[in-house]
């Protein structure tokens, strides 16, 4: 009789086991399997339109910013040139003693 009562339970523990691999581990009514690969479908719908909207607003903008920043260099530019003919102007009056 005890090799029986240990059958049993070994049948109850391996037929408990199935049920929660064929369940896939779940423990609400919607399959976790299932809700990982609507999960992921959506992510990825979702990773390409922002892909593609963003790599287009991006364009744009870079083109923007590129303009600027050129646009800055060149009053940098003149800045310097500014700032260095005024160095010697007064390093000049100052070795002339003026």
């Amino acid at each position: 009789m005890s090799d029986l009562y240990q059958w049993a339970i070994i049948a109850f523990i391996l037929l408990g086991i199935g049920v929660a691999v064929w369940r896939g581990g779940q423990a609400n009514p919607e399959s976790t399997g299932k809700l990982a690969r609507r999960l992921s479908r959506v992510e990825l719908e979702l990773k390409d339109k922002a892909t593609t909207t963003d790599v287009a607003g991006l364009t744009s903008e870079l083109a923007g910013v590129k303009a600027r920043l050129e646009a800055e260099h060149e009053l940098n530019v003149r800045t310097l040139a500014a700032v260095t003919r005024i160095e010697s102007f007064l390093i000049q009056k100052a070795i002339g003693g003026e």
